[in-house]
C-alpha cells in the first residue's frame, strides 16, 4: 500500500508541476502578446506642426496615413486652400457641406451662444482687415468702420447640409479648426484599435489613456519667460488640452500690441491683461473654443466663465511687471510640475 501511495502521489506531482508549467508558459506567452512598442510621428499642416506618440503591437498608422487625412481636412476648412468648402462659403458660392465642415460649424454656433458671443466664427472680415487672414494684407485703418460688419451667433444658420448667412458675412475657423483636427485624428486611432496615444497639433493636444502607465506629461508654453519654455506641466489621463494666447499671433503698431484674437462685441482686436488661456476638457474642439473665448473676455469676465460652467482652466495674465497665474477650481490636480518649477 505504501508503494501505490508513493506511485500516486509521484504521478500527482508530475501532473501538479506540468499544470504549473502550462501556467508559466501561458503567462509568459501573454505578456509577451501584450508589450506594446512605441510608434512617433510628426509632421508639417495647417501652417504649423503636428506630433503623435501611440503605443501598439504593430506599426498600424504610418505618416503618410496621417498626411492623407490632414489633406481631407485642409480641403474641408483650409482658408489657404482656394477650392476648399470653406474658401467657396465665404466666396459666397452654393455648396453642399461635407461631414467634417458641418460638424464644426454646428457646435461653432452652440460655441457663440454659450460664450454669450465672445466665441463667433463671423469675426473673418474683421481678422482680414487686420491683418491676420490668409493674404497678411492689413486694411488703411484710418477709416475704419465697424458698422459695415455683419458679425453675430444669429447671422448663420444651418439647414440641410447648407450653411445660411447674407453674402457679407464671412467664416473664419481658426479658432476651432486645430482643437477639431486633433479630434478628427483621435477619431481615426480609435477606430484602429489604438487607445494609448498623444497627438497635438500646434499645441492643441489630447491624451488617451496613460501612456503605458506613466501618464502623458504635457508642458504648457510660458508666454513671457526666455529662462524656462514651460509655464507648468500636466499630467494627463484622458484629456484634451487647448491654449490660446496673445504671444503667438501678433504685432505691434505704434507701439501698441495687435494681438489676433479679436473681442466680437467690440469688433476690434481683443485688448486686455490676458496673456493666454489654457483649458481642459474631454474634446479638444470644446478645450479650443473655451481658451477662445477667454482671451475675448479678459481676465475677470473669463473667471466667472470657467467657474460657472465647471471648466477645468488657467489663465496667466499681467498685473503691473509681473506674470500671474489663475486656476479655476480642480485645475491644480492636474499640475505635474508647478509655475516656477523646472519641468521634468
Amino acid at each position: 500500500m505504501i508503494g501505490v501511495f508513493q506511485k500516486k502521489t509521484s504521478t500527482l506531482m508530475t501532473l501538479v508541476n506540468k499544470l504549473l508549467f502550462i501556467v508559466f508558459l501561458i503567462i509568459i506567452t501573454s505578456c509577451q502578446e501584450r508589450k506594446e512598442k512605441t510608434f512617433v510621428i510628426n509632421g508639417y499642416t495647417q501652417g504649423t506642426t503636428y506630433s503623435i506618440k501611440y503605443h501598439t503591437k504593430k506599426n498600424i498608422i504610418t505618416k503618410e496615413y496621417v498626411d492623407s487625412l490632414l489633406d481631407i481636412f485642409d480641403l474641408s476648412m483650409s482658408a489657404y486652400v482656394p477650392n476648399s468648402t470653406i474658401s467657396k462659403i465665404n466666396n459666397n458660392i452654393d455648396v453642399s457641406l461635407d461631414s467634417l465642415i458641418f460638424f464644426v460649424l454646428s457646435k461653432s454656433i452652440d460655441f457663440c451662444y454659450q460664450t454669450s458671443g465672445m466665441f463667433d466664427v463671423t469675426v473673418s472680415p474683421i481678422v482680414s482687415d487686420w491683418g491676420f487672414g490668409p493674404s497678411r494684407k492689413r486694411k488703411d485703418l484710418d477709416n475704419f468702420d465697424n458698422s459695415l460688419y455683419q458679425v453675430g451667433c444669429d447671422k448663420i444658420r444651418l439647414e440641410g447640409n447648407k450653411l445660411i448667412k447674407q453674402p457679407l458675412v464671412k467664416i473664419d475657423l481658426n479658432g476651432i479648426a486645430q482643437g477639431y483636427t486633433v479630434d478628427y485624428l483621435a477619431d481615426h486611432f480609435k477606430h484602429h484599435d489604438i487607445s494609448d496615444f498623444m497627438i497635438e497639433v500646434g499645441g492643441e493636444v489630447i491624451c488617451s489613456r496613460d501612456n503605458l502607465g506613466s501618464q502623458w506629461k504635457i508642458g504648457v508654453d510660458a508666454p513671457n519667460h526666455k529662462s524656462t519654455p514651460f509655464a507648468y506641466v500636466l499630467k494627463l489621463t484622458d484629456m484634451a488640452l487647448a491654449t490660446s494666447g496673445s504671444y503667438r499671433n501678433f504685432y505691434y503698431l505704434d507701439s501698441t500690441k495687435i494681438s489676433h484674437t479679436i473681442n466680437p462685441k467690440k469688433m476690434l482686436p481683443a485688448s486686455n491683461q490676458l496673456i493666454s488661456a489654457t483649458i481642459l476638457y474631454k474634446d479638444c474642439i470644446s478645450a479650443d473654443a473655451y481658451a477662445t473665448a477667454c482671451m475675448s473676455f479678459g481676465l475677470e469676465s473669463a473667471k466667472h466663465f470657467l467657474n460657472n460652467n465647471n471648466i477645468l482652466g488657467s489663465l496667466i495674465y499681467l498685473d503691473g511687471g509681473d506674470t500671474l497665474y489663475y486656476f479655476s477650481e480642480g485645475f491644480s490636480s492636474f499640475l505635474h510640475k508647478s509655475p516656477g518649477s523646472a519641468p521634468q
